[in-house]
Formats: C-alpha cells, sequence, structure tokens
C-alpha cells in the first residue's frame, strides 16, 4: 500500500472487524477517518447496477469533476480492465478479501496520475453481500491536481489480501497442471492473483 488514506482505511477497517471477516456499515465513524474521509467511498454490492456509489468522498469528486453518488464503479473501466475489476469485487465480497488496486488515471490534456484504490467487504444489516467499503487516491498529488480533470481509468496493478487468513476454495474441479497453479495463485481477469500478507 503506497497511499496514506489506503493505509489508514486499511487499518481502521482491520481494528473495526475484529475477529469478524467484515464489520457492519453501522460500524463505521466517518470522525475516525477524517484525515482519509475526502477520499474514501461506499459501493453497493450490486453487479447488475455495476456497484454504484452510494457516497463519495469531495477527494474522489475533485479527480472526476462531478459527484460520483449513483455512478457505476465499473463504468469508470473499460475492456480487459472492466473484467478485472468485475473479478476483483465479486472476490472482496465473496471471499471477504481485500482488493488493493493500482491505477493510472488520464486527462484529456494527456496528463498522468498514478492512483491507488483500495477495496474491503462491509456488512449490512447482517447481509454479507451488501456494500464495499473504499478509497481512492493519489500515490503524489501533482499541482494539476483540481483543474484537470481525470477522465481515463487504467489498471496497473492488482494485490488481494486475505486478512483472515482464509480463503474461498475453489470448487471446480481442475487437471493436475491447474491445480499446481491454483496452489499459489489464482487468475482474476489478466491478473495472477497469489495469496500474502499485508
Amino acid at each position: 500500500m503506497k497511499a496514506a488514506a489506503t493505509k489508514d482505511l486499511f487499518g481502521y477497517w482491520n481494528r473495526l472487524r475484529g475477529e469478524r471477516a467484515a464489520p457492519e456499515r453501522a460500524d463505521v465513524d466517518p470522525a475516525a477517518i477524517r484525515s482519509a474521509l475526502g477520499d474514501t467511498f461506499i459501493l453497493e454490492a450490486d453487479q447488475d447496477s455495476g456497484y454504484p456509489f452510494r457516497l463519495s468522498g469531495s477527494r474522489i469528486c475533485s479527480i472526476t469533476g462531478h459527484e460520483m453518488k449513483g455512478e457505476s464503479f465499473l463504468s469508470l473501466w473499460s475492456g480487459p480492465d472492466r473484467a478485472t475489476v468485475l473479478g476483483a469485487l465479486g472476490t472482496v465480497s465473496d471471499d471477504a478479501a481485500v482488493a488493493v488496486i493500482g491505477a493510472q488515471g488520464s486527462t484529456d490534456l494527456g496528463r498522468k496520475l498514478d492512483l491507488e484504490i483500495g477495496l474491503l467487504p462491509l456488512r449490512h444489516r447482517g447481509r454479507t453481500h451488501a456494500r464495499l467499503l473504499g478509497s481512492l487516491a493519489p500515490v503524489e498529488t501533482p499541482y494539476w491536481l483540481g483543474a484537470c480533470l481525470v477522465t481515463r481509468f487504467e489498471l496497473t496493478s492488482l494485490r488481494m489480501i486475505w486478512p483472515s487468513g482464509r480463503r474461498r476454495p475453489m470448487e471446480s474441479p481442475m487437471a493436475p497442471a491447474a491445480s499446481t497453479i491454483a496452489a499459489v495463485g489464482r487468475k482474476i481477469g489478466r491478473f495472477m492473483v497469489f495469496d500474502g500478507g499485508r
């Protein structure tokens, strides 16, 4: 994790969940993540609607130039990146995993911005596939950010973390060669994801 907002939000989420796979949405106290609040968002875990934003911080809206509430998180991505992000969202919801996504944002003037996105599972009224807590923040803040809007997002890396140390076993039968690969990692979109610590 490179961005301060990602580290702060993950640390808070990890403390909040305790021994649980994920904390409840009602447990999240905005005052406790004051420093990262502008970089924080909540998604509805609704694949048919493209995982719409329920809330988005002011700094996220400043990066894109508009209010993100109601907009599809998947609409930020295109081509193979969209399928990879969809796979990561599913893993966060299904396995109570944490996704750390590296992305490059581009402006219409050709300026580039390295971004880090964290995706963390939340329970909502006892339901496990209901909400996702996240952060979207620049790794470094350029002088032009806020004046030039990021209009395109491109995936550059994906890391999955299983804080509980548990991972849902793969259910489909595989050939021996595929089983050997799955023992050390699994494919999500165009990335091979390996289990690891923080």
